[in-house]
């Protein structure tokens, strides 16, 4: 340690390192690393004598406002978004990495002030020339657009430029069932060790993420009965099975806890190769589900197709209702009967009776 009144007084050496040692008006005592040039050392350590005479400079401020002002690339926002989504929205985690892949690639090393709503319309655009589909792109832009509302409240952006684009229209979703041919066609030249969970999404309308989370202890085949281990919805879910399903799960050898425990992970893309060789370029793996809920809707009611469907919106169930000509006019038929008297038996005998209580001749 230098002499009290060395000139080199507030300089010290460590393992061959030169520091500077200070005070802060605000009392803080800083220490700082400067090199192995003890000549060096001596010229910033006056500077900060007299940064801290004419400025009030402290080191601890300074650090905290440069960290403050440093722009925040949007690849590390994205780090921080995916680690908050991880501890909070653990199930779809997943989906936001698939939405920030594009992405990242698009901006990744642009700071989050420095991206403009001009930019992301201009990659929504790019993205669909790209021939990506409309609800993907949405997809991607929502993720966006929560990453910057997170980065608002925290101080590292400015605005949110995904406010200043518009989402793109997407197809109304029409459901897009088999027909008993096509279904026949493509459990044809699916792979052997496809059919079980092809089938049992046939007699169940789960969905691809469903069959893949199914586990054995969710399954009471002495009941019938599979809870879903893990809906979509987030709700507990239980569906009766068909005998069929029933028989089919009772063929299969249990090897662990999940029902299908070697499902391929990139199944929606191996099964939209087999439905292309049959013919059927627009049928995917959802189009099972589909075909499940458009082959009971003409045999129940709609509150029954609702539940049957696991749907908690009538509007999503509504799509997979027809109606025709003939339903609609046997309907109307039944407002005639009441206005002519055509009444049925048991309807005529229960005003025979009404009259009669009340002495008037029927």
């Amino acid at each position: 340690m230098p002499r009290k009144g060395s000139v080199d007084r507030g300089l010290f050496q460590r393992e061959g390192v030169w520091w500077i040692r200070w005070t802060c008006p605000y009392g803080h005592d800083h220490r700082q690393p400067i090199g192995t040039a003890k000549s060096i050392a001596r010229t910033e350590y006056h500077k900060r004598k007299l940064a801290v005479k004419t400025e009030g400079y402290c080191l601890t401020e300074a650090q905290a406002k440069a960290a403050r002002e440093k722009p925040v690339l949007l690849q590390d926002a994205a780090k921080e978004y995916l680690a908050w989504a991880a501890r909070e929205r653990p199930r779809s985690v997943t989906f936001r990495e698939k939405a920030l892949k594009h992405l990242l690639a698009a901006f990744s090393s642009r700071p989050l002030k420095d991206i403009t709503g001009e930019q992301v319309d201009a990659y929504i655009h790019a993205r669909r020339d790209a021939g990506a589909a409309p609800g993907t792109i949405n997809r991607e832009r929502t993720v966006l657009g929560h990453l910057f509302s997170k980065a608002l409240k925290k101080g590292t952006a400015a605005d949110n430029p995904v406010k200043q684009t518009e989402k793109l229209r997407e197809p109304d979703g029409t459901p897009r069932p088999l027909t008993y041919d096509e279904q026949a066609r493509l459990l044809a030249v699916l792979p052997r060790h496809y059919l079980p969970f092809v089938k049992l999404a046939l007699h169940t309308g789960l969905r691809l993420g469903e069959l893949r989370a199914q586990t054995w202890k969710d399954i009471d085949l002495a009941h019938s009965v599979l809870t879903v281990t893990r809906p979509k919805s987030g709700k507990p879910e239980s569906l009766h099975l068909t005998a069929t399903a029933k028989g089919l799960l009772a063929s299969l050898e249990r090897t662990g806890p999940l029902l299908f425990p070697t499902m391929p992970t990139r199944l929606t893309t191996l099964f939209t190769r087999y439905t292309k060789k049959v013919g059927l370029p627009d049928v995917t793996f959802h189009c099972l589900r589909d075909t499940f809920i458009s082959r009971l809707a003409p045999h129940t009611s709609v509150p029954s197709l609702m539940q049957l469907a696991r749907h908690r919106d009538y509007r999503t169930t509504r799509r997979y209702v027809k109606v025709d000509d003939a339903t609609l006019k046997a309907a109307l038929a039944h407002l005639d009967e009441n206005e002519t008297g055509t009444h049925t038996g048991t309807e005529k005998t229960a005003v025979a009776e009404l009259l009669d209580s009340l002495g008037i001749a029927s």
